[in-house]
């Protein structure tokens, strides 16, 4: 057994499906195995032209089955981005530019393919069309899978994994779970990250049970073993033989039915239960989404719709920037599922831990503090149209939509995107950075709402890296500048009239959330399956609990102090459900 760090409960067993990058070596071919016309073997680089045919060939079968898969989950226009990279692949350019090298150097097909490639994209890339600038990012993963399905005979799918599924990997960024199929997921296992990782977040939000920081898993735990994961005590079993290990693989399969069977027990209460506090307050509590597919299962879930849609996501499932067209149509499916509660959509919030392989961004010293968030569109202003002219053009339809403005500084960020949206779509501003806090007056007059990232706010505020182990003691929620800034804003946003909502993780633990609430929060949205654990915390907290605990938040002396007064207020909660 090793351990590491509970990041979403539940139990799971299954396969493990490790994820590593396969790795296809560069290097030249021996003269010997080149071969030569003028000593009577092959001519020059023939053996690896076979070698190109029966790796091409590969692909295509592998690029055709996609373009079948992503036009049943997707759409046709998604499908036919593949449908290009077929084009290119069965082409004459590639087939001739890539034998024009293997006759005049001593390379592999590998080396010929990608180096053919490579020079295309940059080709590409120093034309003025933005159209054909975004095509280089597609020759070079062209390139990438050809080259793989040379050297290994088989191209790595991530789609393509069986049922009962245990991933696990070094870290999960948010671009592979976009292409996972998580419905064959049974429990997530990384050797980096906490429980603020995107891994343990998307976990949680879906109720797959997750250990993260497991030290040395990747070496610990070969492809196709057996695997158990305990996300309640971190607890991972690898290796399981279902031969010699029977009596210990039936218990494993019995905690996971049973953890299965009180999940749903626990979704049913939820979804049936209006979240309010013990005296009767209506809490608005809705729920941190990123798909079509999680907006149902947060609706099953009785989530009030959603505080923060995750548009990025969406852009990490394609190989180019989704039109206007692709967006509303998937901007509408997250709303029909959610209707009639309203539905808040994030901008692309890319770069730092996000990054969006085709958007050709250069490598930053400091990312977190780089192009990212509402930088990024203003940079790509045809990005910035497309993608809130999509939104306006859902809420023109009647559906109730909002539109947030990620990582804002100025007042000048809200006008640019106001000129571009159309209709009266609400446009409201998240407040995570320092300088939104500190220049919340100038920035209301220009929205309607306001919602709190605590996840950025805190680490910019304390300047603690999240996603640092070494400095995770630091990061603390419940710090006393942390609470004064929420404090800040709750009190400045209600004298301009604008409601103030936290799509940050804090709003998705019962002790943080009525923190929260005591700091006259109006709305909380929250991981999905956290929205039960909230709903039962809110049963046993009176309004003047509330009053009560504001009163010791803000005269706390530290972090410990303030945490502990909001924990003691949801102790001994229990499971209403069971």
């Amino acid at each position: 057994m090793i351990k590491g760090i509970a990041a979403s409960s539940g139990v799971g067993v299954g396969q493990a499906v490790v994820m590593t990058a396969r790795e296809v070596p560069q290097g030249s071919v021996a003269a010997s195995k080149a071969g030569s016309a003028a000593d009577g073997g092959s001519p020059p680089g023939s053996d690896e032209k076979q070698r190109f045919r029966a790796g091409r060939e590969i692909a295509l079968s592998y690029y055709q089955e996609l373009v079948q898969r992503v036009r049943t989950a997707a759409s046709e226009e998604e499908a036919e981005i593949f449908e290009g990279h077929i084009e290119i692949l069965g082409g004459e350019d590639l087939e001739e530019g890539t034998y024009v090298l293997l006759e005049t150097d001593t390379i592999s097909a590998e080396d010929a393919v990608r180096s053919f490639c490579e020079e295309t994209a940059q080709e590409f890339e120093e034309l003025e069309s933005e159209y054909f600038q975004q095509r280089a990012s597609d020759i070079r993963d062209i390139g990438s899978r050809l080259a793989e399905a040379i050297h290994f005979g088989s191209i790595a799918d991530l789609g393509d994994i069986p049922e009962e599924s245990v991933i696990v990997a070094e870290e999960l960024s948010p671009s592979a779970t976009a292409r996972l199929d998580l419905g064959k997921v049974v429990a997530i296992v990384t050797e980096k990250g906490g429980r603020t990782s995107h891994a343990a977040i998307l976990a949680r939000s879906l109720a797959i049970p997750c250990v993260t920081g497991v030290p040395g898993v990747l070496a610990q735990v070969p492809a196709g073993q057996l695997v158990a994961v305990d996300g309640d005590s971190g607890e991972v079993w690898p290796n399981i033989d279902p031969r010699n290990d029977q009596q210990a693989l039936a218990g494993f399969r019995q905690r996971a039915s049973s953890s299965h069977q009180l999940k749903e027990q626990r979704r049913e209460w939820s979804k049936n239960t209006p979240a309010q506090t013990a005296d009767g307050r209506a809490v608005l509590l809705s729920a941190n989404i990123g798909t079509a597919a999680e907006a149902e299962a947060a609706r099953e879930i009785g989530a009030a719709g959603s505080g923060l849609v995750r548009s990025e996501f969406f852009f990490m499932r394609v190989k180019e920037f989704p039109s206007r067209k692709q967006q509303a149509e998937e901007y509408r499916k997250i709303c029909a599922a959610l209707a009639p509660h309203t539905v808040t959509i994030r901008l692309l919030d890319c770069g730092a831990d996000k990054p969006l392989p085709y958007a050709q961004q250069g490598p930053e010293d400091n990312p977190y503090l780089g192009e990212r968030g509402i930088r990024f569109l203003m940079n790509r202003s045809e990005q910035l149209r497309n993608q809130v002219e999509a939104i306006s053009e859902v809420a023109a339809e009647g559906y109730a939509v909002k539109l947030m403005i990620p990582m804002v500084i100025s007042a000048n960020e809200v006008q640019v995107v106001r000129e571009a949206a159309h209709g009266s779509v609400s446009i409201g501003i998240m407040v995570e950075t320092p300088a939104s806090v500190i220049a919340l007056d100038r920035l209301l007059p220009e929205v309607e709402f306001v919602s709190i990232g605590t996840n950025d706010l805190t680490q910019y505020i304390l300047a603690v890296d999240r996603g640092n182990a070494g400095v995770a003691p630091l990061y603390q929620e419940f710090h006393p500048a942390v609470l004064a800034a929420i404090d800040h804003v709750v009190n400045h946003s209600h004298a301009a009239g604008v409601p103030v909502g936290v799509c940050g993780d804090m709003a998705s633990r019962p002790a943080s959330a009525v923190a929260l609430l005591a700091l006259g929060v109006d709305q909380l949205s929250a991981g999905i399956d956290a929205i039960p654990d909230l709903k039962a915390a809110l049963r046993k907290v009176k309004s003047q609990d509330l009053e009560n605990l504001a009163r010791q938040l803000l005269s706390a002396p530290d972090a410990d102090t303030a945490r502990k007064a909001a924990e003691k207020l949801v102790q001994d909660v229990g499971r209403p459900w069971e």
